[in-house]
């Protein structure tokens, strides 16, 4: 199967006459149902075989004439993206003059292609209950897919690919975010309104040569058009908490959740030249207001004050501090009171930010909160407009826009003490194609795309460091962050990369051509990207001091002694932290070039066979702003730092290019004889993987001396005040000054962390085959079964090469073994990370027809690797994404994260059967039950792997250990919130050993949730095409409690239990308890 870049589909024609025999030189029209253009004249070669390539999605009216013959008309065939209609008409003898209509849709199955794919069409997306109204969302309900919810990609996995490596067109042109880190949750770049969409699909598991740059699924969206008749639509969804169930773990005293959520829009389109030049536009505001209940710790009055007399704890006088023996002594204050001449001006400045407490804990006299509703607001604007032209039949135009601006408030419990936090991420696209009918049988389409994301990540308060240096230069806004121990943090609430700035840039042309000969359809092509990703970020670049109570306390009782404000009012830090700031401006180059033939042996027969060569440049910075620590041992370079621009003996990029990346694929299509409508497809094809969305602080540019380096770091001795930090407007945080980098050197002595490439890396690359059989049913049903496996090699692994070597109690650095060079961990990034998948699918679909449409998808299979994602602080890994031995990586193969063994959906829209031509045809019937339907999303599947960590680092190695497992956790677990698995399974190993768990030996909850849309259609008379539709639309309508992960960390008293559920926040219905909205719908 061929199609222009995956945005279209194609129309294969066989001509017979009425004894079998082929029809050589017949005459074939295509024109849209809808625009009325002529999409392509062409005439049938001695085959009797018509190829029409670069279909756009649509329906057409297909007409057949040849000398001898009545002309055959075939009107409104659905030609879907990224599928072949087949069609073998056959001729009867008469006049041209004379027509025959036919009036039989084309066959479901595929014919022509291997690959296993699902298109899900506008009709399935405006009905079925997708929350946000997400046409991504919907991906996860088709066969091989489960969801992936966690880490830098919120979108799918399929077939036990990693969703970092999907790959996304819209419009058949690149659709892909680059943005370091992924903070916006998604590879795509821009995001249309359902509305705007005609139709998305999405090819699981082997696709032609076509397309590349990637090793997971390619989902391609395709926007709607212009036609001769304007059309268009309005609507608005209302959600709030009224209807929504109370959280499974809140009290009946918690108040629900506040949330209020509008979505509204509309889209409309029609000519501007009839049967020629077409417009289409639509736009979505979304507005969301929700609330989340908080209860701050604040100090009392009399504690702001510095009077701790009515407080649980005594507090102790830090200047009184003597040594008594192999202890330290101290004597309390007078009364329980800090003298108001002790009172540290800037202290008491701190303390004055909390509000005053409004309630007290029912448990604890002595604990104080300031109770409040934190708010949070999202407005998301979202519009997209396309032009389509037909020059002639031989020449046609689109060009589209499309922008997302999404704003994020995110506020917080102690309004005036805590600053709130903005971020803004502006999305946006253009994409154009130009197609050329050079001959009836070559033809040439030109496509280019140009996708941008801007990620602003700011709090609202205006500069202030109330200790000159805490703040670091570069910061233009808010404050530093001042921890206290006991009550809540005040100051800047975004400690990590706050303040941010984002940016990524995709240019990407790609040029194909299709030349159909004899029973071949031959297409070769190259595309080109230029990838520009752009970071500005602050690692801790507010600076934070920590407050703890250590010099209030006395030391031989801390426990019970002292308090962090007391500290604070004295003016003591017990820790000072600054950060520095990173510029990074990266570029590189990706460059794929391609041949397939389609092969239509006979008529039952279709071979398809390819080869692609894909070249991803390494990433270089701008202002050569990237250094590496060369660790590969087989090196002449091995344990130098080298630094770009400086050091001449590797490239720029500091790591060389994998240029031999060549991507066979294969397959065939084979038409049952003799048995009606049944396919057998089977394919082989090697995928190069992409570049994993790896965040900044896994880069080159994350090294010093160009970041992490002249950052501070201290801590006081909990003893001497002269060792704590002294507020004091007077007194500086002393900066690191800047370094040349071409006398800088890596010292023994540096802490701060290192990030070193492997210099001869082979792309990673995934070898897939699969095994399908189709069979159309009657009434439009289709079943499909299909085997499908892959392997990945030399994905992208990390690991720390200088992790401490286990074999006794000496302290952690002198066990390191670069330590003649760096006392850090040094973070390799290598190609040692392997996955492998085997699974079967089904699916039972019906096409919409006579009110009825559905989709059974069922998918059983297993997901192992080495690390499921290679994602550089592991913010958001689990346990199992993190080696516990780096230097035995194959003791981590297990589960992969999204490993789901088996899972089960249900998607539909089953209308009453009322009207004409129904069971129920008579007018109260109409009147009554006229128009309802329901819609359903049901899902079924089991729970996720789990890995157990010990609370302790018994190894001694400074990081994650696992402990011995000694029965199997999930055989006779008894499943309950208290226990969710036996935890007698898992105990601590012997010290200075690692323990013999293994990634992924506990499953955690499954998902049983149904969402159902009740939905009624109104005609509105005398508007041709008008309908007005009224819904109501649940979210976990059963309010089936999804429970979230249970704590797996060996020595916690919660070791086991589960106390949340698996959504997080009002918009993820993944998980949540019953959520309810409602919606009117206006289309014509």
């Amino acid at each position: 199967m061929l199609h222009a870049q995956s945005a279209s589909g194609a129309i294969s024609i066989t001509v017979f006459d009425a004894g079998g025999a082929a029809v050589a030189g017949a005459t074939v029209t295509v024109t849209g149902t809808d625009t009325g253009a002529q999409l392509r004249i062409l005439q049938t070669n001695d085959k009797g075989i018509a190829e029409v390539p670069l279909v756009p999605p649509g329906k057409y009216n297909i007409s057949i004439a040849a000398p001898g013959f009545k002309t055959l008309q075939q009107q409104s065939v659905n030609v879907q993206v990224g599928a072949t209609v087949t069609l073998q008409p056959s001729l009867q003898l008469g006049e041209a003059a004379d027509s025959v209509m036919v009036t039989g849709q084309a066959p479901l199955i595929e014919d022509r292609s291997q690959t296993i794919q699902q298109v899900i069409e506008n009709k399935e997306l405006t009905d079925i209950p997708l929350n946000g109204r997400n046409y991504v969302q919907a991906a996860n309900y088709i066969p091989g897919v489960v969801p992936q919810n966690a880490g830098r990609d919120n979108s799918f996995v399929a077939y036990g690919n990693d969703g970092l490596q999907n790959s996304f067109l819209l419009d058949g042109a690149r659709n892909v975010n680059y943005l370091r880190g992924l903070d916006n949750g998604q590879r795509d770049m821009v995001r249309p309104p359902l509305d705007a969409l005609q139709e998305f699909t999405v090819q699981t598991s082997n696709y032609s040569a076509e397309f590349g740059a990637g090793a997971g699924a390619l989902l391609n969206a395709i926007t709607k058009s212009g036609t001769n008749r304007w059309h268009g639509s309005a609507y608005d969804f209302i959600r709030n908490k009224v209807l929504d169930a109370r959280p499974y773990f809140s009290t009946a005293a918690s108040p629900k959740q506040q949330f209020v959520q509008n979505q509204y829009g509309g889209s409309f389109g029609g000519r501007i030249i009839r049967d020629r030049l077409f417009f289409f536009g639509a736009y979505e505001g979304r507005h969301t207001k929700s609330s989340s209940f908080s209860q701050a710790p604040v100090p009392t009055a009399l504690e702001r004050a510095g009077d701790f007399s009515q407080s649980k704890y005594t507090v102790y006088d830090p200047a009184t501090t003597t040594q008594a023996g192999a202890n330290y002594t101290r004597t309390a204050f007078a009364q329980n009171r800090i003298p108001a001449a002790r009172i540290n001006a800037l202290g008491q400045q701190l303390a004055n930010l909390f509000p005053l407490p409004n309630s007290t804990s029912p448990t604890d006299p002595f604990t104080h909160y300031y109770t409040s509703f934190i708010p949070s607001k999202i407005d998301v604007k979202n519009g997209i407009g396309r032009l389509d032209y037909t020059l002639s039949n031989k020449d046609s135009f689109f060009a589209r826009y499309g922008e997302t601006l999404n704003n994020t408030f995110t506020g917080v419990g102690l309004p005036g003490a805590q600053d709130p936090g903005n971020t803004r991420i502006d999305s946006k696209g253009i994409g154009a194609g130009y197609t050329r009918v050079i001959t009836q049988q070559l033809l040439n389409e030109l496509r280019f795309s140009w996708t941008s994301i801007a990620d602003d990540g700011l709090g609202t308060f205006a500069r202030q460091e109330f200790i000159p240096g805490l703040l670091d230069p570069g910061i233009t806004e808010g404050w530093p962050t001042f921890s206290i121990t006991g009550q809540s943090t005040i100051g800047s609430q975004a400690v990590g990369n706050s303040p941010l700035h984002k940016t990524s840039g995709v240019w990407d042309w790609a040029d194909n051509v299709s030349w159909s000969h004899g029973r071949h359809l031959t297409k070769l092509g190259g595309e080109m990207m230029w990838i520009r990703p752009n970071t500005q970020a602050a690692s801790n670049g507010r600076g934070s001091l920590g407050f703890t109570g250590a010099f209030t306390q006395l030391p031989t009782s801390r426990s019970n002694s002292g308090y962090g404000i007391a500290d604070m009012l004295l003016g003591y830090a017990n820790s000072v932290n600054t950060g520095t700031t990173l510029s990074s401006q990266e570029r590189g180059w990706y460059y794929g070039g391609y041949v397939n033939d389609q092969w239509n042996v006979t008529t039952n027969l279709t071979l398809n066979y390819g080869i692609r060569y894909e070249l991803f440049t390494p990433f270089y910075d701008v202002d050569n702003r990237e250094a590496n620590f060369i660790t590969d041992q087989d090196s002449p370079l091995y344990l130098q730092y080298i630094k770009a621009g400086i050091d001449t003996r590797l490239p720029r990029a500091l790591i060389y290019a994998d240029k031999n990346n060549i991507a066979p694929r294969v397959g065939f299509a084979y038409r049952v004889p003799g048995v009606k409508d049944m396919t057998v497809r089977g394919s082989f094809g090697m995928f190069y993987a992409q570049d994993q969305g790896l965040g900044i602080t896994s880069r080159l540019s994350n090294n010093p001396p160009y970041n992490n380096y002249g950052a501070i770091s201290q801590s006081s001795d909990q003893i001497n005040t002269r060792t704590a930090f002294q507020l004091s407007p007077s007194q500086s945080i002393p900066r690191t000054p800047a370094v040349d980098p071409a006398t800088f050197t890596l010292s023994p002595t540096y802490t701060g962390g290192v990030t070193s490439w492997v210099q001869h890396m082979q792309y990673g690359y995934v070898q897939q085959w699969s095994l399908s059989v189709q069979k159309q049913l009657p009434w439009s049903v289709l079943t499909e079964f299909n085997y499908v496996g892959n392997h990945g090699v030399h994905l992208l692994g990390r690991s720390n090469v200088n992790q401490p070597l286990v074999n006794n109690g000496t302290t952690v650095q002198s066990r390191r073994p670069l330590s003649s060079v760096t006392q850090s961990a040094v973070n390799q990034i290598g190609d040692w990370n392997a996955t492998q998948y085997q699974g079967i699918s089904a699916r039972i679909e019906k096409r919409f027809s006579k009110g009825i449409q559905f989709r059974n998808s069922i998918t059983y299979g297993r997901s192992f690797s080495l690390l499921s994602q290679a994602l550089d602080v592991c913010d958001t890994c689990t346990n199992g994404d993190q080696l516990q031995n780096s230097y035995d990586h194959a003791s981590n193969w297990g589960p992969s994260d999204f490993d789901v063994p088996f899972r089960y959906v249900l998607t539909g829209l089953f209308s009453l059967p009322t009207g004409s031509h129904a069971v129920m045809n008579n007018r109260l019937a109409s009147a009554v039950l006229g128009g309802w339907g329901l819609s359903p999303i049901y899902v079924w599947q089991t729970g996720q792997p789990l890995t157990p960590t010990t609370s302790t680092d018994i190894t001694n190695s400074g990081q994650t250990n696992r402990p011995n497992q000694v029965c199997s956790a999930n055989a006779a677990a008894p499943h309950t919130i208290g226990k969710w698995f036996d935890t007698s399974c898992f105990v601590a190993q012997p010290q200075y050993t690692f323990g013999n768990t293994r990634k992924g030996a506990i499953r955690g909850p499954g998902q049983n949730q149904l969402n159902l849309s009740v939905q009624r259609d109104f005609p509105i008379p005398r508007w041709e095409g008008g309908n007005l539709n009224f819904r109501l639309e649940g979210y976990n309508v059963l309010n089936h409690v999804q429970l979230g992960n249970p704590n797996v960390t060996v020595g916690s008293t919660a070791f086991g239990t589960i106390t949340s559920t698996a959504g997080t926040k009002p918009t993820d219905t993944s998980g949540t308890q019953r959520q309810v909205q409602a919606a009117v719908r206006l289309t014509f």
